[in-house]
């Protein structure tokens, strides 16, 4: 992922969350419309029916009351008028059975109609002449339970109905209130997603270019530690930088290697030349008198080189220094340090070789030399000087000591081994 898409994505997710919020906002909005206007075309009728029956009620039992104390029979009739705008009522409330229960309403019905046949009798038998109070007291009594039911049953179903409303219309005001909230959350949080993450973002890639421009400056300067990689952890451009740049950093050591190879190296012979001899004498020396181990030095020198060249030219003295080196290299065990030292002259170092050991190996070396066939030239000796290391000796005092051995090897008719006395 690129770093524009890195900072685009945010602001896009941030906009895909807050369009399906809005979304489903709106629909949550259309459905709250319905509620409200559930509530307008079924709670505020069925609330408006439930107040007159209770208003009618009242007028009801005023009228059968007043019929009695004013021993107005005809008033009966207005008594009836009434109770059959009650039922026409409860036919009106029977349309909103979502809101008002059948077997509810038909339990108010009940007990209205038995207080209405009661009171009804009751004002018919007071009219009678010689009719007394206490003679209907049982009457009066189901006239009085009943007439509480019904003002209980008419009273209760309002409650229910207004607390049905009420819960309506806080829910309703709720899931607003709460889409308002989440809505204000996820604009808030997506801004600060963003924030976050556009400061995140920045600090990973200023540490990534902060780790190209210093690894760069160190190779400028000259830095040979190419063992140092930046870590690629991501696959933006920087990524892709990152990448690249360690890939220049493995192309610039490879080319470093070669030519460090070259260096300390011997073109012909392919052995190590006099500048990697002088750069490991010092150390092998100092670590030979750190471990108290023995050190033999040598230098060998080809017999009568100068000779091969004059009579064969330059190309065959060149093979006979291939062929030479070859030799070398394959008496060397582990360890074993072999070196062109300049001309026709060879170095080895063998560490922690004791001196008659070392000897005895050296005219192995020197009786294979003069057993090999070398082409063209046939037969080729070697003098050999050799020397071990001694706790006073330093780089000269050793080179210097074998050097003479060597010219010992030759004044005594070369093809010989000289070791220190």
């Amino acid at each position: 992922m690129t770093i524009f898409q890195k900072m685009i994505l945010v602001p896009v997710f941030s906009l895909f969350l807050y369009g399906s919020f809005i979304t489903y906002s709106f629909f949550e909005h259309q459905q709250s419309n319905k509620k409200i206007q559930a509530v307008r075309d079924s709670y505020i009728p069925v609330l408006e029916i439930l107040n007159n029956n209770i208003h009618l009620f009242e007028q009801l039992s005023d009228t059968f009351k007043d019929t009695v104390l004013a021993r107005e029979s005809l008033w009966l009739v207005d008594a009836l008028a009434l109770k059959k705008e009650l039922e026409n009522n409860f036919v009106e409330l029977e349309k909103f059975p979502h809101i008002i229960k059948i077997k509810q309403l038909n339990t108010i019905k009940n007990d209205f109609n038995h207080y209405y046949l009661h009171a009804d009798t009751l004002a018919k038998d007071l009219l009678k002449e010689h009719a007394t109070i206490h003679s209907e007291q049982n009457t009066i009594e189901d006239v009085e339970h009943y007439l509480h039911l019904s003002e209980n049953h008419f009273q209760k179903i309002k409650y229910t109905v207004q607390n049905q409303f009420i819960s309506t219309i806080n829910n309703t005001t709720e899931v607003m209130n709460k889409l308002l909230f989440w809505g204000g959350i996820i604009a808030v949080s997506s801004v600060l997603l963003l924030v976050i993450v556009s400061f995140l973002l920045s600090l990973s890639t200023k540490s990534s270019f902060n780790s190209i421009i210093e690894r760069t400056k160190l190779l400028a300067s000259g830095d040979i530690d190419f063992s140092k990689r930046l870590v690629r952890v991501q696959q933006d451009e920087l990524g892709v930088l990152i990448y690249w740049f360690n890939k220049l950093s493995d192309k610039l050591e490879s080319d470093y290697l070669k030519l460090q190879t070259l260096s300390i190296t011997d073109k012909l012979t392919q052995l190590n030349n006099r500048t990697r001899t002088d750069q490991f004498l010092p150390s092998a020396i100092e670590n030979a008198k750190k471990h108290k181990q023995p050190l033999i030095f040598i230098i060998i020198d080809i017999d009568h080189f100068k000779k091969v060249n004059d009579t064969h030219g330059h190309l065959v003295g060149d093979d006979v220094l291939i062929m030479f080196a070859t030799i070398l290299k394959d008496s060397a065990k582990s360890g074993d340090y072999v070196s062109r030292w300049g001309g026709e002259e060879f170095v080895l170092v063998w560490q922690n070789l004791h001196f008659e050991p070392a000897v005895e190996k050296a005219n192995d070396i020197r009786n294979m030399i003069a057993d090999s066939h070398f082409p063209v030239v046939g037969k080729v000796t070697a003098s050999i000087g050799l020397t071990v290391l001694t706790e006073q000796d330093d780089i000269e005092d050793l080179i210097s000591r074998a050097d003479k051995n060597l010219y010992q090897a030759k004044e005594d008719g070369r093809n010989r081994v000289v070791a220190d006395s």
